[in-house]
């Protein structure tokens, strides 16, 4: 009979199998046989195993060696693919971490207007919320970007420039730091890059020296997205400047751009739009107007209803808006900005103007702008009237749903937190905005209008359509009637 038999450890496809030569009728001779065969299976299979061993050891070592390099790899990867600064800052972290092993990482920024250091990327610290340190403070972070210098610091608790403050704060505690500064092309400090907490033990040269190649790509790309900002700063500057100038040709309907602009920006996240174009629909909402160039002031500044002709004269402004935006170099993505500003008046039903588009032929950044738009234009002060009473102003959005408007456009608008709203709105007075906006934080736009309608308030609700009713008809005469 033949039976097997196990070791400890060993897989089970790796049975060793012979013959008992007990109860079977075989002499001496043959069981010496079988045990020395057996001794030599074992052997040959132990030998096997060790081998084996050695090899993934091996190969965990070789692993181990590895994986910085395969860590820079992705590093240079996420940089041919992620065109966001703090993506990037992510990946760097992230991989900082696994090849420095450690337990936290982070990325501190230096302001130099304000002389302090702030969080651009600090793992385990919630998104919302940033570190600001003093560059004068005497924190570890703050004496690296100081003197330029790396720090290496094995107990921080030890260490006289260590502040535990923040370690109060949290909870968390700090024991090793690994601190390297960030120079640009010039040599001059733009940031730190900060490892906490090493595993088993203090940070070595290793460590170091990777650290300091990756803060190398770090500041080289912090460098290159800071030039990249001011160069963007500069197009909306001149863009919102540009717009500004049609505004201001008429006193009462400067800040028209930029509150559209806002209104827009407000709906388009709240509606989740891809974050590539919300560019686009920054830099339409703020031309979109840019057309009335071409429109006589004695028509823009009219104080009654504007007469068949005089209106087919203002509704060119949308052909012109696209004719001069197409003069200037919006390239790549930015390439569909004049035509989503030219389509700002074209309406569901194709009754818009000047193209007749209609539905899904219309832009959707051109939709929303449209919503923003119109209530702009609404609870604006204007040469025929003052601003529309608010209920009034929400009947007629409602009402355009399905002709006018993207109806989940409209839906989504009167969602938005009634305090962002009035922030806009009273942005057209050229003043502070009132500080009684902040008690609207918890009412949305719809709700707010119920109440001012009549709905009965709710608990912290009491007293808000007074409120609003204050600063809304603010140096309104009492006896004024509005012009529908």
């Amino acid at each position: 009979m033949s039976k097997s038999i196990s070791r400890k450890g060993q897989h089970k496809s790796e049975r060793l199998e012979f013959p008992l030569a007990v109860n079977s009728g075989h002499n001496g001779k043959d069981i010496v046989e079988s045990i020395e065969a057996l001794t030599s299976k074992l052997t040959k299979q132990e030998l096997a195993l060790v081998e084996r061993k050695i090899k993934a050891m091996g190969m965990e070592e070789e692993l181990k060696r590895l994986r910085p390099l395969s860590g820079l790899y992705r590093v240079i990867k996420a940089m041919t693919t992620e065109r966001r600064l703090e993506s990037l800052l992510e990946v760097i972290t992230k991989e900082t971490q696994s090849i420095l092993n450690c337990d936290r990482c982070s990325v501190f920024i230096l302001d130099k207007q304000k002389a302090e250091l702030w969080t651009q990327v600090a793992q385990g610290i919630n998104k919302q919320k940033q570190i600001r340190v003093s560059l004068s403070a005497s924190s570890v972070a703050s004496q690296c970007a100081r003197t330029a210098k790396q720090i290496n610091i094995a107990d921080a608790y030890r260490n006289k420039h260590f502040d535990p403050a923040f370690d109060k704060l949290t909870g968390y505690r700090t024991d090793s730091i690994l601190c390297v500064p960030m120079l640009n092309r010039h040599a001059d400090v733009i940031g730190v890059f900060q490892a906490l907490n090493k595993a088993n033990g203090q940070f070595t040269e290793s460590d170091e020296e990777w650290l300091l190649a990756l803060t190398t790509v770090a500041a080289g790309l912090i460098e290159q997205a800071q030039a990249y900002l001011e160069i963007e700063h500069f197009v909306d500057r001149t863009l919102e400047t540009l717009a500004q100038t049609i505004d201001k040709r008429d006193p009462l309907t400067a800040g028209h751009s930029v509150r559209v602009t806002n209104y827009s920006l407000l709906l388009g996240n709240s509606l989740d739009i891809p974050e590539i174009d919300l560019p686009v629909l920054r830099y339409a909402a703020m031309m979109h107007d840019y057309g009335k160039i071409g429109v006589p002031e004695a028509i823009l500044w009219k104080n009654d209803r504007l007469t068949a002709a005089e209106f087919a004269r203002v509704q060119e402004h949308a052909r012109y808006t696209y004719d001069l935006l197409s003069n200037l170099p919006f390239k790549g993505k930015l390439a569909s900005v004049p035509f989503v500003a030219s389509c700002h008046h074209e309406k569901i039903d194709g009754s818009g103007y000047y193209r007749n588009l209609k539905g899904d032929e219309i832009p959707y950044l051109a939709r929303i702008i449209a919503v923003a738009d119109v209530f702009d234009a609404l609870t604006s002060e204007r040469h025929y009237r003052n601003r529309m009473p608010i209920d009034k102003v929400a009947e007629i959005m409602m009402a355009g749903k399905g002709n006018h408007f993207e109806p989940k456009y409209v839906d989504c608008f009167f969602k938005l937190p009634s305090s962002q709203v009035l922030a806009v709105m009273e942005s057209e007075r050229g003043q502070a905005i009132p500080y009684q906006i902040k008690q609207f934080e918890s009412v949305n736009l719809k709700r707010l209008v119920e109440l001012v309608m009549g709905a009965k308030p709710k608990k912290r609700e009491e007293g808000l359509s007074q409120i609003f009713e204050a600063i809304y008809n603010a140096g309104l005469p009492p006896n004024y009637q509005s012009l529908d």
